[in-house]
């Protein structure tokens, strides 16, 4: 009796199993061909934007050019780059700890010179027991835990400080702090023109002057040596701390071109012929105000 039931419900259930296959099976089949029949699509990019380059007007050291005004051609990659003061921040840090001698240095009990004999009994005397002249609670004693000479310099990786010079030089020109000229000369040796010609500019205090040359030229530097707020200084030597702690940075092209080399990402190549550009939109032109 049991085995007569176990085999009907057996193949009921076989049945429902072919039936319910009988009826999926071909509308899967039929999806297939379907999706295959059709004619696939090509597939639509969308271009990325070309890198334009970013235009700043270039300032004259000689005077106001009569002319149309000229403007200077920037790697976007070093001159427009997403702004990190958590980078900035890192730089200056090791900068500063670059500069700490660490020479500060303290004596200790047993480096101070005198007896090491017992002062006063231990017991007896009424007084506070006390070992012997070195103590550091006593006057003329050694020092608990004081300075001793170390080194506080920090590492930093290559490419967090490129990074750093990146945001630092992007940071002064979206503050128009940052000027471009053909070249950081100056006609004459003598303090008072070149004071004048600055006052002129309104570049009299904070400005940090960057050539891209070995050194600086030597009118320049002779005119500007006595001038407080006034510093000359090559692209070798600038760090991220020089272009976050001066409140103007003036660039010439050898400069700009030595920075786009070290620290540009080669996305975008300018020549020579096609930096220094006439007759920019004052749109497309950032302007360095006088006032700054």
């Amino acid at each position: 009796m049991l085995s007569a039931l176990r085999k009907s419900v057996a193949g009921s259930s076989q049945a429902i199993c072919r039936r319910r296959m009988a009826t999926v099976a071909p509308t899967l089949v039929q999806s297939k061909l379907n999706t295959q029949s059709k004619v696939s699509k090509p597939t639509i990019r969308k271009v990325a934007d070309p890198i334009k380059p970013v235009y700043l007007t270039m300032s004259s050291f000689t005077g106001k050019s009569k002319g149309a005004k000229k403007a200077v051609a920037l790697d976007p990659t070093v001159f427009d780059h997403p702004i990190r003061r958590d980078i900035l921040h890192l730089c200056v840090v090791h900068h500063l700890d670059s500069l700490r001698q660490g020479t500060a240095s303290t004596k200790t009990r047993a480096e101070v010179a005198g007896s090491r004999r017992k002062i006063r009994p231990q017991k007896g005397s009424g007084r506070a027991r006390l070992g012997d002249r070195q103590s550091p609670m006593l006057r003329g004693g050694g020092v608990a835990f004081g300075p001793k000479p170390r080194d506080f310099s920090t590492k930093l990786n290559r490419k967090v400080i490129q990074m750093g010079m990146r945001v630092a030089l992007t940071m002064k020109l979206r503050e128009q702090r940052l000027g471009v000229l053909q070249r950081i000369n100056w006609w004459s040796h003598k303090t008072a023109t070149l004071n004048s010609r600055l006052d002129g500019l309104g570049w009299r205090t904070g400005t940090l002057f960057v050539t891209g040359e070995s050194e600086v030229p030597a009118r320049m530097r002779l005119a500007s040596r006595n001038l407080r707020g006034i510093e000359c200084r090559t692209v070798t030597d600038l760090v991220v701390y020089d272009i976050v702690k001066w409140r103007r940075v003036v660039l010439d092209i050898a400069a700009v071109n030595a920075l786009e080399r070290s620290l540009g990402k080669g996305w975008l190549e300018i020549s020579d012929s096609e930096r220094v550009v006439s007759d920019i939109p004052h749109s497309s032109a950032e302007e360095v105000e006088a006032s700054t």
